[in-house]
């Protein structure tokens, strides 16, 4: 399915989907559920950033290990700033929000690298 999908829309429904489910486990803090939606939210965006990014990082880079280190990196940019601030209760939640963003980011980076098509320039050029 992925495969006829050009690299940056692989990174965006993958980043979208593992962003949608990042931000659904945090359900499990229980002093965090009154701002699920919040949350939910940024992941979802934060994944759909990352994914991008990753997905037009992969249409130059040809490198699986490259693709993950540098999905983590990104996950690790993206979430750092919903990472440093507090919720309204004065609550930070650092490794909590930095850890699976950045799982997200390397998922991310994994997919691009793995699935979807290559520009039409390296096709042709490949035959």
């Amino acid at each position: 399915m992925f495969n006829n999908w050009n690299k940056p829309m692989v990174g965006l429904a993958a980043g979208a989907l593992l962003g949608f489910l990042d931000g659904v486990a945090a359900y499990a803090y229980p002093e965090v559920r009154y701002m699920m939606h919040l949350i939910i939210m940024g992941s979802t965006f934060k994944g759909l950033v990352a994914g991008l990014v990753a997905g037009f990082i992969a249409r130059r880079l040809h490198s699986v290990p490259l693709g993950i280190l540098i999905g983590l990196i990104l996950g690790a940019v993206v979430t750092y700033p919903f990472a440093a601030a507090p919720t309204p209760k004065g609550q930070y939640f650092f490794w909590e929000i930095m850890l699976p963003g950045m799982l997200v980011g390397a998922l991310a980076g994994f997919i691009t690298q793995r699935y979807g098509r290559a520009p039409l320039k390296a096709q042709s050029a490949a035959r």
